[in-house]
């Protein structure tokens, strides 16, 4: 080997080193920042007075929230949407009836396009493919002759709360947001 071909070598050997010392952490910040921008989390947030609910019936809500695009953060924006439902039980809690909420993700479960309410049969439906969900979630199978419903499970069901203001005594629903992948039989949350 000439001593020519050897210094080509290892001064291409030593760049190399130099190049990887230098652009490993400005890689792995570059991937941390799209990492932390693509992970679902968990978002709870006040939603709806539940006065302003009507029971029985399904009333989309904005989840606003600061989203993080790389390095720059947008602050108020919509994070996603929910369906919520209010249903009356038998049991009382002082003078009012006790209100049970269902807060829906509006994400389809089967490729995440936007549930919309039907409210001429008082349903969920998804446009793009017809899955079909009653006011509990549940799908909703095909009658005789109809397309089958393509949604491999329920609509994703997240947990939700009633709180009281201190300041002036209304009560709110409260939802936590979470974000679940797309077509599969179980609910899984997005990484």
């Amino acid at each position: 080997m000439r001593r020519r071909t050897l210094l080509k070598i290892i001064s291409g050997c030593l760049g190399s080193i130099c190049a990887a010392i230098v652009g490993l952490p400005g890689i792995s910040f570059v991937f941390e920042a799209l990492r932390k921008n693509g992970a679902s989390g968990e978002l709870t947030r006040r939603v709806a007075r539940l006065k302003d609910l009507p029971v029985g019936k399904a009333v989309a809500v904005p989840i606003i929230g600061a989203r993080q695009d790389a390095w720059t953060v947008h602050p108020d924006e919509v994070l996603g949407r929910v369906w919520l439902v209010r249903q009356n039980t038998e049991a009382k809690e002082g003078d009012q009836p006790k209100s049970e909420i269902f807060a829906f993700s509006a994400t389809c479960p089967h490729l995440g396009c936007a549930v919309q309410h039907d409210a001429k049969e008082n349903r969920f439906l998804c446009p793009c493919h017809r899955a079909i969900f009653g006011l509990d979630g549940e799908r909703i199978t095909a009658k005789k002759g109809d397309q089958q419903n393509p949604s491999p499970r329920a609509m994703d069901l997240l947990s939700s709360r009633l709180v009281t203001d201190e300041a002036t005594q209304e009560v709110w629903v409260e939802v936590t947001y979470q974000k679940f992948e797309q077509g599969l039989t179980k609910k899984v949350l997005k990484a």
